[in-house]
């Protein structure tokens, strides 16, 4: 075309002779931006296995959509980067490394907290922290948070015990129990401690028994 009928153009196809004229919207980069993003979200990290081929393909006037083929599971093998606007599809071959997992928090836990399933996720996390995360929910949910911790912590045994079921001050039923005999008095505990913990107890008569937490909240003193 000569250059300055060119110029005579109209805006709008100019514009559009400049989007089929420059494909800056190639398959592999965005096929990576969105590898990118995957963030280890379902336990593996992905690059593309080979650098496609520059064929020649129709121009895309609009962003590239790029996503898992429907129905697909980790670890997949392939991705999908379509246009819309032109009606075409490329699956790109992927290669999928196994990260380590483990159980972080999805918001500020403070002190004291019994955590929740919303609480946590599954997430991919630092290979220097993996064998120190705990990964089983049964090893967190229902246990309490010893200090505050930020939204993303991954959890460590040390920083959960059992809820407290006894606290400081509280009063108690205290059942000494003996061969063939239960005898319930009422006392105040001297600390705090969950189901199976040891605790001190000052009875009614202000004197001062080791007794261990029931289920219940009780506290109970074995008798000789």
């Amino acid at each position: 075309m000569n250059r300055h009928l060119f110029l005579l153009l109209p805006g709008w196809l100019w514009l559009a002779a400049s989007v089929l004229a420059a494909d800056v919207r190639l398959p592999e980069k965005a096929a990576a931006t969105f590898l990118q993003a995957q963030n280890g979200e379902d336990g593996y990290a992905y690059r593309l296995a080979v650098q496609r081929q520059k064929a020649p393909m129709p121009a895309c006037p609009q962003d590239l959509q790029t996503g898992w083929p429907a129905g697909s599971a980790a670890p997949r093998s392939y991705l999908e980067v379509s246009c819309a606007a032109s009606g075409w599809t490329l699956r790109l071959p992927v290669l999928a490394s196994e990260l380590p997992m483990a159980l972080v928090t999805t918001r500020l836990v403070r002190s004291g907290e019994v955590l929740q399933a919303a609480d946590v996720r599954l997430a991919a996390i630092n290979r220097n922290q993996a064998s120190q995360g705990l990964r089983n929910p049964e090893q967190v949910l229902g246990r309490m948070v010893t200090a505050t911790v930020p939204a993303g912590t991954v959890l460590q045994g040390g920083q959960l015990r059992v809820p407290y079921v006894v606290k400081m001050n509280q009063p108690v039923r205290l059942l000494a129990k003996g061969d063939g005999f239960v005898i319930g008095s009422d006392g105040t505990a001297l600390g705090n401690a969950g189901v199976g913990e040891r605790v001190n107890v000052r009875a009614g008569n202000g004197k001062v028994v080791a007794g261990v937490v029931e289920q219940d909240g009780s506290v109970s003193v074995l008798v000789p």
